[in-house]
């Protein structure tokens, strides 16, 4: 039944999921001309302690407001003194429900509120198929969502605030370690979030590259646990234990060879052979640790671009950025790769034994065409980068020469200025190998 309640007598319900009315000012001046014109949804004032109705009689006639909250906020600011209520009765899990359901239906919530009402839920015994069932969700979704509490709250909050997305936690999922996820959360709706995505992955696979690339070593070399000196030299550096298709020398079984971790890289040492070239000095010692590394960063620059045009779909942008980066990359350097531009659009060729070379190229080649007229702007993009920045050839599109100096490159500037146009952010550590400022550049002393 309707009834009409005083204002003062009507509390925000503490478990709303909802915590950010927004801004109340329309709804406020609305209601101060034409009226409520749809009742709130309360219930009685539950106990805290036995989370029942009072029965003290202290708190008689004081409700909790369920559905309504942006109503009754705005109803005070406007000057009612009472507001049209139904009283209902409800247990405080189907309050929970009732007021998750009603946000969720508007879109109002938030991530991270999403993820506290659904946790809530659960703390009240249902479970994640009754809340499936109840608001809509997958049950993966509902898995997904509640498993972001896993995460630091305070960082959680903020990233939401900084207009994360769906896809950035779904990304964030494929770090597992804890520590190393919260560190990533701090980058989520920042140009650097991919940099550190990447970053994170690699770290955690560095484990198993560690004892594959020790199981490798130990059949041929000696683990030292200090760098030795003379007499022997210094052979290669395993930056981040990845070993480049690096293969067993062939002198290896004579023995000689040792190795050191230093805890970022391994090094590999020969026993010094006098009809060998001479001992290695330290600064081409330390410019060969330096290469390593800064092809690693490169590369890793190189992956990122490379995502960003696999999942390239279009979206907000126009056609005209698409066209003009694509022509321009065409006209420089033309001649696309159709085995590369196969895969860069997830295009399968079917069996072709009985074709012969030219066939098979003419054939993929339609296929690219027949995709071409379904995305257009995708395939455009992916003909575009594929003549320049692709596997064979990112080295051509670097920022720094074999002297480990920076170099000004055209085509490197070209490729970021045209996939920044498309919607591409640029990481800190990007920005720093293309404007020469890393400290990994070796200076002129």
């Amino acid at each position: 039944m309707l009834q009409y309640i005083d204002v003062n007598k009507i509390e925000p319900h503490p478990d709303n999921p909802r915590k950010d009315l927004g801004d109340l000012s329309e709804l406020a001046e609305s209601i101060r001309v034409n009226g409520i014109l749809q009742n709130l949804t309360v219930v009685p004032w539950f106990s805290e302690i036995t989370r029942a109705p009072a029965d003290d009689g202290k708190m008689d006639g004081e409700y909790r407001v369920v559905i309504g909250h942006r109503r009754l906020a705005a109803a005070k600011m406007a000057g009612f003194s009472e507001v049209p209520c139904v009283v209902a009765d409800m247990s405080p899990r189907e309050q929970v429900a009732t007021m998750l359901l009603e946000n969720i239906q508007r879109s109002d919530l938030t991530i991270y509120e999403q993820a506290q009402g659904f946790q809530m839920m659960l703390n009240f015994g249902d479970t994640v198929n009754d809340i499936a069932e109840r608001t809509g969700f997958s049950q993966t979704t509902v898995r997904r969502r509640v498993k972001l509490l896993e995460l630091d709250q305070k960082k959680f909050k903020e990233s939401v605030e900084r207009g994360a997305t769906l896809m950035d936690y779904a990304e964030l999922e494929k770090v597992k370690n804890p520590e190393l996820r919260n560190s990533v959360l701090e980058h989520i709706g920042t140009n650097n979030f991919n940099w550190h995505l990447g970053d994170a992955i690699e770290q955690e696979a560095m484990p198993d590259r560690r004892k594959k690339l020790f199981e490798f070593l130990e059949g041929w070399a000696q683990r030292i646990e200090k760098e030795p000196k003379n007499p022997y030299n210094y052979t290669k550096c395993f930056y981040r234990y990845k070993m480049d298709d690096f293969k067993k020398p062939k002198d290896a079984d004579k023995g000689g060879y040792t190795f050191f971790d230093t805890g970022t890289d391994i090094r590999l040492y020969k026993k010094e052979d006098k009809s060998e070239k001479p001992q290695v000095s330290a600064a081409e010692k330390a410019f060969k640790e330096c290469e390593v590394k800064i092809k690693g960063l490169t590369k890793q620059a190189f992956e990122l671009r490379r995502e960003f045009v696999l999942n390239f779909s279009g979206g907000k942008t126009k056609a005209k950025e698409v066209m003009d980066f694509t022509m321009i990359r065409l006209i420089r350097y033309g001649g696309e790769n159709p085995d590369e531009l196969l895969k860069l659009l997830d295009i399968d060729v079917p069996d072709g034994e009985e074709k012969s070379y030219m066939e098979m190229v003419n054939l993929k080649r339609d296929l690219i065409i027949q995709k071409y007229l379904k995305q257009p702007e995708r395939t455009m993009l992916a003909v575009a980068w594929a003549t320049t920045d692709n596997e064979e050839k990112y080295y051509e599109a670097q920022s720094w020469n074999k002297a480990i100096k920076h170099r000004p490159n055209d085509t490197l500037d070209a490729i970021y200025g045209g996939l920044i146009a498309l919607g591409y952010e640029m990481s800190d550590e990007e920005r720093r190998l293309q404007d020469g400022s890393h400290e990994l550049f070796q200076n002129e002393a």
